[in-house]
């Protein structure tokens, strides 16, 4: 068996590689070059074209803006609360609090479909629809992180917590100064997580957004395959533009993700 994991391992990249090389290339190709069907093209033929008509295309940079709000927005609440939620289900004693636990476990089993139509007239009630505001609001806590930075504080030496206690640190004081600094890996995951969905949502800001200049890329993206569909290079340029953030997201997080779900299995 380990004789074949070196050749399973090299075909399970080339699986992955080569839609990237054909997004890669067919991005930065012209409409002949593309046409011509060749899998080494000559490198003579590259051209940015196909990202300026991208751009042109649709209000991409625009979009580009929204769904850098609704991440960061969406991101840095998930967290916020996440955190806060954790530390009280693990430090604090209190009645209750099992049975807490227990409840934003369920939260966990709860298809997403079944809260559009409730969060859809929540938010036309309040008249934020066709907002940037309305594409985050419904997202900006999740039962997630609250799980994994529970597990990573449970984690946690008691002991520390109670020192804090002794000395005089209040609950807030305890968790900036000393809990989350302790477990910064686990943190830095549960924000990578909640940014690569908050940048890669789709269905709910197609349903509460009206106007283009309220979307987001990936609603754009949809837009542009409608407008270019007959040019593959344009669709492929805007698909590698919108991809953009996304892989360097986790380019940059791998560290932490790794190191976060290595310290829960140790």
């Amino acid at each position: 068996m380990r004789a074949l994991r070196v050749p399973v391992l090299a075909l399970l990249v080339l699986l992955v590689a080569f839609p990237v090389y054909v997004t890669l290339t067919t991005a930065f190709l012209s409409p002949a070059a593309v046409a011509a069907g060749r899998l080494w093209p000559d490198p003579r033929e590259f051209t940015l074209d196909n990202v300026h008509a991208a751009l042109q295309s649709i209000p991409l940079l625009r979009q580009y803006g929204v769904s850098a709000a609704v991440t960061v927005l969406q991101a840095g609440s998930q967290v916020l609360l996440a955190a806060l939620a954790a530390y009280a289900l693990v430090f604090p004693s209190w009645r209750g609090r099992g049975l807490a636990l227990a409840l934003f476990l369920a939260t966990l089993a709860v298809p997403g479909e079944s809260t559009v139509i409730p969060n859809y007239e929540t938010v036309t009630s309040l008249g934020l629809r066709d907002t940037v505001l309305a594409v985050a609001l419904p997202f900006l806590c999740a039962a997630y992180p609250v799980f994994l930075l529970r597990q990573a504080f449970a984690d946690l030496p008691r002991e520390v917590w109670e020192a804090a206690t002794l000395d005089g640190a209040g609950h807030l004081r305890t968790l900036v100064r000393i809990v989350l600094p302790m477990a910064r890996g686990h943190v830095a995951t549960a924000a990578l997580w909640s940014a690569l969905a908050a940048w890669n949502g789709y269905f709910w800001p197609l349903l509460i957004t009206d106007s283009p200049d309220a979307r987001t890329v990936q609603v754009g993206l949809s837009q542009l395959v409608v407008a270019e569909g007959s040019t593959p290079g344009v669709v492929y340029a805007g698909t590698l533009v919108v991809l953009l953030p996304t892989l360097l997201l986790v380019l940059c997080g791998q560290r932490f993700l790794v190191r976060g779900l290595a310290a829960r299995q140790s």
